[in-house]
């Protein structure tokens, strides 16, 4: 059972406080740095080597879903689409492939992936608003090699299947029997007995069927494969998990050469995706082993599968974590800028003496942290009078900023859209009237709404658009309930505000851009304002800044006044509109 499916009913954590094994490791590098990137929600740059990784995984994990015994190698790169089950076996004669064959094949099918997959994460990365670095900084030769030193070991384990598997499991894959959660192989139905099922001693392509490891399917929503825990409170998500042969060997794959501080990170987080293991089965059964396959060297390096006791430790570690920094909320004197000695590796993940570099000098945070050229300092102030300015404004807390509403109205109208689960609905409270915005499908109570239903609006996000109507935007947190009565809380369509004036010092800046759909190019600039209990994102279309921006750096300390208040999930935005100012407070230097 390499994943788990949580009934939400009883997950008494959710899906975004769980404790994880990148969690546990920055925490333990730096807990100032985990304070920024998990508490603020700091988004890290986005460097081309991180969609290189990416690319990588990927490639691996399309070769080896598919098979050489239902698709030649030049086959389309999307020759999966319609499901393997649409697939015919190649040829009799295809169980009579040799081992340097099915290599060919791999490498084969690796360029045609590796050319589609290479291109969808530079596109990824051109539109990330963080990006940082320029894509020619990487070699898509490199990668492909990388790609091609992962199907060397998954094949070196596919002719150790050849040779060792026994009678017993051959008969019993060919039968049809299959793992609870199989290995993704393309196909949705589990035939019996096996379609590639061939006659006497294994062959080569039945080998690479039964070899297969679990792991991700790339076309799988984002982390909806996860182990979790079965209180709910730690969640990791396995690369490979190879158990062919009735012993499980859970595999990291690392598109690097292991040299740096990270490798130690990538050991305690074996370490823990076997206690994970461990707890997801009852207790009962241990991991056989543990790899990480570096696939830029390539090597792969063996890590000692934690005895009972240590994973009885782990696991009490990472509970006790758990409470202290996500089933509590810390603040920032609870996470000192005091960062960890760096560890010291070469090639292939061995140890060797630490560096003499301080983990400061490579930290993205460094402009802002008082380890670097940052400080601790945060006035509190409730006003503000720019210089020259006869108005004085009210500060709001970046933390007190709510940018939800529960509103009590009746339906004015509500009718099809082009959209078929995002109907055209309108409000009208008292004479106050209300478009709603649906940025998500709507539920069953909404389709069941008739002109003169009286609702509860919760969590809505009110905004006012550039005619001065009002809009009220449903998203992932918002909802449509049927109510007689107004709830205490609920607010009128006047009741509301959406403009706000906020202090924060800039962490980072932000830039997307690209061609609408008329043809014109387009461009929204941003950047992340904190204080010591949160961060907002402030962000508009470029030619909504002031020069101003231009030269505001991490660190700076800067008022945003006249501000409107959007959001999307647990994410809030400051969005630049015709009347927003920012001023500079004070200079980082």
């Amino acid at each position: 059972m390499p994943f788990q499916i949580v009934d939400p009913e009883t997950d008494t954590v959710g899906p975004f406080n769980r404790l994880s094994s990148s969690q546990v490791n920055t925490w333990n590098a730096c807990k100032r740095m985990w304070f920024y990137q998990k508490r603020l929600r700091f988004k890290i740059g986005q460097i081309p080597k991180l969609f290189l990784g990416r690319a990588v995984e990927e490639t691996f994990c399309r070769v080896i879903m598919e098979s050489p015994g239902l698709i030649v190698s030049q086959s389309p790169w999307d020759v999966y689409a319609k499901g393997a089950e649409q697939l015919l076996l190649l040829n009799k004669n295809i169980h009579a492939m040799k081992a340097e064959e099915l290599k060919e094949w791999a490498y084969a099918r690796a360029e045609i992936h590796w050319s589609i997959i290479f291109d969808k994460m530079r596109l990824l990365w051109e539109k990330s608003e963080r990006k940082m670095g320029e894509w020619s900084d990487i070699d898509s030769d490199i990668g492909l090699q990388m790609c091609r030193h992962g199907l060397d070991f998954h094949i070196e384990e596919v002719l150790r299947c050849y040779s060792e598997i026994s009678d017993y499991d051959l008969n019993t894959w060919r039968s049809g029997k299959h793992h609870i959660i199989p290995a993704p192989d393309g196909r949705k139905n589990r035939p019996s007995p096996h379609p590639l099922a061939w006659e006497g001693n294994c062959s080569l392509i039945e080998a690479w069927e039964i070899a297969r490891p679990w792991f991700v399917d790339p076309d799988a929503p984002a982390f909806s494969m996860n182990a979790i825990h079965p209180e709910h409170w730690f969640q990791g998500e396995y690369d490979l998990v190879y158990r062919w042969d009735g012993n499980i060997r859970i595999v990291d794959l690392k598109a690097s050469i292991g040299s740096g501080d990270r490798s130690g990170d990538y050991v305690l987080q074996l370490e823990m995706y076997a206690m994970l293991w461990w707890v997801t089965h009852q207790k009962k059964e241990m991991v056989d082993s543990l790899e990480v396959w570096y696939l830029g060297v390539p090597s792969i390096k063996s890590v000692e599968v934690p005895s009972q006791k240590k994973l009885e430790l782990i696991e009490q570690n990472c509970k006790n974590l758990w409470d202290e920094i996500r089933n509590k909320t810390p603040e920032l004197e609870d996470c000192p800028p005091m960062p960890s000695e760096l560890r010291g590796f070469a090639k292939g993940g061995i140890p060797i003496d630490p560096p003499s570099e301080k983990r400061c000098d490579y930290c993205e945070w460094s402009t802002i942290c008082p380890s670097g050229d940052g400080d601790d300092n945060f006035p509190m102030i409730e006003k503000y009078k720019p210089l020259g300015n006869v108005h004085e404004f009210n500060l709001t807390g970046l933390s007190e900023l709510n940018p939800r509403v529960n509103i009590f109205a009746e339906v004015f109208s509500i009718s099809p859209s082009t959209q078929a689960l995002r109907p055209k609905m309108s409000i009208i409270e008292g004479q106050n009237y209300a478009t709603i915005r649906f940025m998500v499908d709507a539920d069953e109570t909404v389709s069941d709404l008739r002109k003169g239903d009286t609702i509860r609006l919760v969590d809505v996000i009110p905004t006012v658009n550039h005619r001065g109507e009002i809009q009220l935007k449903i998203d992932p947190h918002a909802s449509i309930q049927k109510a007689i009565e107004r709830e205490e809380g609920d607010k009128g369509l006047l009741d509301f505000q959406t403009r706000y004036n906020s202090r924060g010092k800039i962490a980072y800046k932000t830039e997307k851009s690209g061609v609408g759909r008329n043809g014109k190019p387009w461009r929204r600039l941003g950047l992340v304002m904190f204080d010591q209990h949160a961060s907002i994102k402030v962000e508009g279309w470029d030619n909504l800044w002031p020069e101003l921006y231009h030269i505001l750096k991490p660190g700076d300390d800067i008022i945003v006044v006249n501000g409107s208040l959007d959001a999307w999930a647990v994410q809030h935005t400051i969005v630049m509109e015709s009347g927003t100012m920012v001023h500079l407070i004070q200079d980082n230097g």
